[in-house]
Parts: structure tokens; sequence; C-alpha cells
């Protein structure tokens, strides 16, 4: 869509006007009058049809609208991060699993890290061991980042969110012959 000023329409001898419960081909310059009139702009919609389309409209007031819903759409998504000591209790763990999985469900990132302390540290598998239960508990894409420390980003699947999947997973599971 493009603002069609007097100078840009001069090849064209007639439109079809549309918009209000309009839809009538008149001359271009009986178009030009009736939006100078409305104090809008005449807009041309479409080139492809003979006569081309055109409508009056605020032009500014639409990219306005168009800017606002392209950044609406643009998901802002954020890096969270939750750390874990080798003793964490079973209830803590469901706790911060959970927590984990509303994070991935709004499309955050999760950072998962494992701190290791004193003798804790000659153990690392351990630390390793608790990254694989929480990354097997929650469906996600896992990145481990090697390094001395035991780190894990978790990012949410494409598509269907978690609670879509679990759902399909438990129907699938109950209707399954017994």
């Amino acid at each position: 869509m493009e603002i069609l000023n007097r100078a840009s329409a001069q090849k064209l001898s007639q439109v079809r006007m549309v918009g209000n419960g309009l839809n009538e081909i008149i001359h271009i310059s009986e178009a030009f009058g009736r939006a100078e009139d409305l104090g809008l702009d005449l807009v041309l919609v479409s080139t492809d049809v003979k006569p081309p389309v055109v409508r009056i409209q605020d032009f500014k007031k639409i990219e306005y609208e168009k800017k606002k819903a392209r950044k609406a759409n643009k998901q802002v998504s954020s890096l969270k991060e939750i750390q874990f000591k080798i003793n964490i209790s079973d209830h803590d763990l469901a706790t911060k699993i959970n927590k984990i999985e509303k994070f991935l469900e709004r499309g955050d990132k999760v950072k998962i890290s494992v701190r290791l302390k004193g003798r804790e540290r000659e153990n690392p598998e351990r630390a390793y061991d608790l990254l694989n239960r929480v990354e097997t508990s929650v469906e996600c894409k896992a990145n481990k980042i090697p390094g001395p420390m035991a780190i894990s980003i978790l990012e949410p699947i494409k598509g269907a969110s978690g609670k879509q999947q679990k759902e399909k997973s438990q129907a699938s599971s109950s209707n399954a012959p017994g």
C-alpha cells in the first residue's frame, strides 16, 4: 500500500474506490477531491486489477498500527537462572522443576547451574547426573555448556507448548489397551 499524490496518479484515469460501503469506479480527480474533503489520504490498495483499487484512509494511522502489531508479535524472551546444590531434596527439586516449566511455557530460556563446594568438586559426575534428571523431567531443548561448573541452558520447544505435549502423552497412555 502506498499513498497516491497527484503527480504519481497522472497515468491513472479511473480508479475503483472501496471502503465505508463504497465500491464504485470514479475519475481519479474526484477521488482526490473526496479525500481532501475528509482530510485523509488516498491510498493505492492494488494495482493488479483494472482499474486500480484505492481507499480513503489515514495512512499514518495504518502504519502506526502495523508497527504496533509487529512489536506485539515480537516475542521477548529472557534468560532465567536457577541454581541447584548437589544435595537437594526430592521435594525441592520438584518445586524448582515446576518453576522451570513455567518459565519455558512463557517462552523464556532457563540457565541451570549446579554449584559445587569443597569436597563436592571431587565428584562432578553427581552434578551432571542432577542436570540429566532435570532435563529428562522437563520437555525442552537442552544445551550443556562445558566447563568447571555443571551448566545447562534449556530452551522451549518451538511449536506445541509443554502442557499440550504432556496432555497428548497422557491421553495416548490412558487410551492404551490394558
